[in-house]
Parts: structure tokens; C-alpha cells; sequence
């Protein structure tokens, strides 16, 4: 029996495992990490938008009108998506451009044969949000052949604009809140660090998974790497769930549980397999990417990063803007060096029930634009 949280969630993981790069169907396998610590800093959540030396974002009037640019947006059907569509065509009729929406529909192909259509369209810019990276060196040969500036959300490609959050830090946020509750109330002692991996999501998985381990080992440094344990989230519920029981039946004797990883759809397979197992009166969990946040949640689930996926559209606008008035903006192309890092914060479900929902949170995000970052309106004073 699936969690009440897991079965209504399903179309919202869905949505984050676009953003994160779609995740294929996991392996049913967990392997014990070496954890070392690397540096656990977090990126500030006031940081402004400011892709370019100059970090002025031009306002309607700074910049030419009558510029013609795409979005590709990743698919149909999700608030999120639908959100960042609206702030897209808001933005254009703001600043007096031409807008060009096509649906990707989470497939690459499509991506493909949607930039031959912004190129018989003319288009100068195109905000690209795809799942498939195998077709981005296509996309970019296409755009760069028709002289289209290329900015892509979720996932780089070779000389592009790129766009991202800072994984490694988020991770390290959401393992320091799980270390500061180990140390709160286990003497730095758990028995289990269980974390969610993706190997298909590449640098993604391994930034955000890194950052967990390194939050956790910044608050509890004596932690025995053998205690800290990957296992592979699945797109699959039940793949999914059965990955996460076969490394907690691994580890039988375990019962001081913290479950954390890449994204809230893993976090909550981990919980659900510990609560079919009988294993969870003394587990705690962090998500990975928010995407549970402010939902009747399991009591397991503390809380995750707030990503503000509707707002994802934002620091991809920011740069089309900086480009149209000749700014100097740098090509940052890797999940390590983007262009643009978009701010996040740790939020509690406690908290993230007093904040506006999404389509709320959208309007007034649009309303502060370029003024205030989603992350300036709605995180937590620290």
C-alpha cells in the first residue's frame, strides 16, 4: 500500500523528473558511498539575477522592442509548466517582443523538430526546456546555423546559454538539515544515511548527492562512511520502492534512519518502502527539490529545497534581456558553471504552509520582476 502522499504526488514527480533531467527507470541497486567532505558552502538565496558584469536587467523601454523569441517549454499538463508559459507570454507583451510558445512534450525528437520551426519562424532567441540531452548538440547545430541564441533550462549543452540552480549546494542544505537533526536527537549517530541517486541524471544526481553528504558531515564529521548508502530512484513507483527495501533489508538492523537524496519523488519511495517494512517509527527525512513542499505530507517529511520551479523561466528571460542590450554575458554550459544560478532555500512544511501556492506565487514573482528574486519574496528570514 503506497503512502496517501506517494499516490497523489505521482503527477507532480513527474514534473520535477523533467526538471532534473527525466530520470529513467532506476536500477534496483544501492551502493555504500565513500563520504568525504568537500566544502559545504550554500549558495545565498539573496544572490540577484546578474548573468553579466554590468547586473543591470534592462526594464521595458531599455531594451529594442519587436525581438522575436521561442520557448519550447517541456511538456503540458503540470502547473509548473503551465506557469512558466504564462510568465513567458507576459514578459514578451511587457517588453513589446514577439512570442513563440511550442511543447516539447518531453521528447526529443520533438524538441528537434520544434527548432526547425523557430528557425522558419526567424526567431533571434529561443528559451529551450527539453528532458532528452542526447539531442542537444542537434538543437544547438540548428540554432547556431540560423544565427538563433540558444538558453537552456534543466539541462546544458555545448556553447550555450545555460541556466540552472547550484546542485551542490542545495544538497548541502538539505544534509545539513539532516546532521543537525542526527545531532539533535541521535548524538550525531545514526545507524542509516539512505540517499537517493539517479545515475542517468548525471552531474545533477552526483552535485546534489555529493552536497547531501557533505551537509551531513559538516554538522556530524564522525559519521562511518559505510553508514552513508545510494540506491537508484526510479520514474517506476514501484521500482522505485522496491530499490529503496532492498538496501534497507541490506542493512537490517538499522532503525536511527535519515533518508535524503536528489529529489522528493526518491525521498518519498525511501519512506514508503521503510513504512511497508515496519522500519520507520525513527525515520527523518529532508526532500531533495520541493516538489512536495506545502502538500499533506507524511510525518516523515520534514520539509526540502525550494526550488520555485514556476519561476524557472525567470533567469532564462534575464539573459535574453542582457544579450538584447549587449551586455557581457558569460556562456556557461555545465551543471558546474552556468550562466545563471537560480536561488533556493530549505523550507519546513511548517513554513511552506504559510507561503502563497504556486500560481500565487507565480503572479507575484511577475509582478516584482526584475526587482526581487522568487527567493527574496518567499524564503525564510535565516
Amino acid at each position: 500500500m503506497l503512502s496517501k502522499k506517494l499516490q497523489r504526488g505521482c503527477c507532480l514527480f513527474s514534473a520535477m523528473i523533467l526538471m532534473l533531467v527525466g530520470l529513467s527507470a532506476g536500477v534496483a541497486q544501492a551502493a555504500r558511498t565513500t563520504a568525504k567532505q568537500p566544502s559545504a558552502t550554500i549558495t545565498s538565496k539573496a544572490k540577484p539575477l546578474c548573468p553579466s558584469s554590468s547586473c543591470k536587467i534592462p526594464l521595458p523601454g531599455q531594451v529594442k522592442k519587436g525581438i522575436r523569441i521561442g520557448f519550447a517549454n517541456g511538456g503540458v499538463g503540470f502547473a509548473f509548466l503551465n506557469e512558466q508559459q504564462r510568465m513567458f507570454t507576459r514578459l514578451a507583451q511587457r517588453y513589446g517582443w514577439k512570442a513563440f510558445v511550442l511543447n516539447n512534450n518531453a521528447s526529443g525528437p520533438t524538441a528537434v523538430t520544434n527548432m526547425n520551426q523557430f528557425v522558419e519562424d526567424k526567431v533571434q532567441y529561443v528559451i529551450e526546456f527539453q528532458i532528452d540531452g542526447t539531442v542537444n548538440p542537434v538543437l544547438h547545430a540548428k540554432a547556431a546555423a540560423a544565427h538563433i541564441t540558444l538558453i537552456t533550462e534543466g539541462i546544458p549543452g555545448p556553447g550555450e546559454y545555460f541556466t540552472s540552480d547550484d546542485d551542490h549546494a542545495t544538497g548541502v542544505a538539505a544534509g545539513i538539515k539532516l546532521g543537525d537533526y542526527a545531532k539533535a536527537n541521535w548524538n550525531c549517530q545514526p545507524d542509516l544515511v539512505l540517499l537517493a541517486a539517479s545515475t542517468p541524471t548525471g552531474a545533477a544526481s552526483t552535485e546534489r548527492v555529493g552536497g547531501d553528504i557533505a551537509g551531513v558531515l559538516s554538522v556530524c564529521p564522525n559519521i562511518p562512511s559505510s553508514d552513508f548508502v545510494q540506491w537508484q530512484v526510479s520514474n517506476d513507483t514501484a521500482t522505485g520502492v522496491a530499490a529503496a527495501s532492498d538496501a534497507l533489508v541490506a542493512d537490517p538492523t538499522a532503525k536511527k534512519i535519515l533518508v535524503g537524496g536528489l529529489n522528493d519523488l526518491g525521498v518519498t519511495q525511501a519512506i514508503t518502502a521503510a513504512e511497508q517494512l515496519g522500519r520507520a517509527s525513527e525515520l527523518y527525512a529532508w526532500g531533495g527539490d520541493g516538489s512536495d513542499l506545502g502538500a499533506e505530507t507524511d510525518a516523515h517529511y520534514a520539509g526540502s529545497i525550494q526550488f520555485f520551479l514556476e519561476a524557472g523561466l525567470l533567469p532564462a528571460w534575464t539573459i535574453a534581456l542582457e544579450l538584447a542590450a549587449h551586455d557581457n554575458v558569460k556562456k556557461g554550459f555545465t551543471p558546474t558553471n552556468p550562466t545563471l544560478i537560480a536561488a533556493t532555500c530549505p523550507m519546513s512544511e511548517a513554513v511552506a504552509a504559510t507561503i502563497p501556492g504556486l500560481q500565487q506565487r507565480g503572479t507575484k514573482e511577475l509582478a516584482e520582476y526584475p526587482k526581487k528574486t522568487a527567493a527574496q519574496l518567499f524564503c525564510p528570514a535565516s
